[in-house]
């Protein structure tokens, strides 16, 4: 009895340290809107299409955070509006070429988040057709 409790209680440990570890906390996002960095939010391209949406966050929750603030020499090359069921906004602004094969992702409110080239361009196809 007391091993099934344990064993129990260590799985649950588990689960809710690699959910956290894993997980980056973009959800209830009810639209997207990308621009080139030197646009007008108004020039942007707004995406409100569930699908679309889950599977950006989807990615966005799978990224490597970093906790380090960069000073990049050269301006990003998009932004991403985040509008949020809640009414809340964030912006993501997008560094290609950030390293070999990595898109620097800086948030206004959050840390800044590694993702590769593959993922990045999936975003960026989704977003821009």
């Amino acid at each position: 009895m007391k091993k099934t409790i344990i064993y129990s209680f260590i799985a649950i440990l588990v689960c809710a340290l690699g959910f956290s570890f894993f997980y980056n906390g973009f959800s209830g996002i009810q639209s997207m809107t990308i621009q080139k960095y030197d646009e007008p939010i108004e020039k942007g391209k707004i995406t409100t299409d569930k699908e679309k949406i889950k599977t950006i966050t989807g990615i966005l929750n799978r990224s490597n955070r970093v906790t380090a603030n960069y000073e990049l020499v050269y301006p990003h090359d998009y932004k991403i509006q985040l509008k949020y069921k809640d009414g809340k906004t964030e912006v993501l602004y997008v560094n290609k070429n950030f390293g070999l094969n990595i898109t620097l992702f800086v948030s206004d409110v959050r840390d800044s988040y590694k993702i590769n080239d593959k993922q990045t361009k999936k975003i960026l196809d989704l977003l821009l057709n």
